[in-house]
């Protein structure tokens, strides 16, 4: 399942305005072990709330990042992709983004909930984070083919 979700951030995001999560079965099994580790350690400590793993799945991009052509056909198909689940976006199989729109990041994190994983990541050259939106368990299981 490829997803696209928009990017937040507490600062200006030029640059940075989606990311492309190929959530293939392998990512989503991967995700909801992570999940139960969470729970099963919450258990044992209250105080938990989210857990971290480094993690390069996810693509960041922007159609407008390159004033070249093709930006033009890749900002049309996200305006007729159809929302999953919050501000998550269902990509079609041969979605790809242009080796130009890809935008370059450091730390790259997976973020475990409870309720489904997120991802998180610097900027190369910048001092904050940039984040996708929530990919929810009920997502993840029928990713993972549960």
């Amino acid at each position: 399942m490829k997803l696209v979700s928009t990017v937040s951030s507490d600062q200006e995001t030029w640059g940075f305005d989606y990311a492309f999560i190929d959530l293939s079965p392998e990512l989503a099994r991967l995700a909801r072990r992570r999940v139960n580790i969470l729970k099963t350690h919450k258990q044992a400590d209250q105080q938990l709330d989210e857990m971290y793993f480094w993690d390069f799945h996810v693509e960041y991009f922007s159609p407008w990042k390159d004033e070249v052509d093709s930006a033009d056909p890749l900002s049309a198909m996200l305006e007729r992709l159809l929302p999953v689940a919050g501000d998550l976006l269902r990509a079609p199989d041969d979605f790809a983004v242009p080796e130009n729109l890809l935008a370059r990041v450091e730390c790259s994190q997976m973020i475990i909930r409870e309720e489904g994983i997120a991802f998180i990541a610097i900027p190369k050259h910048a001092s904050y984070y940039i984040r996708t939106s929530e990919v929810p368990l009920p997502l993840l299981e029928s990713a993972a083919g549960a």
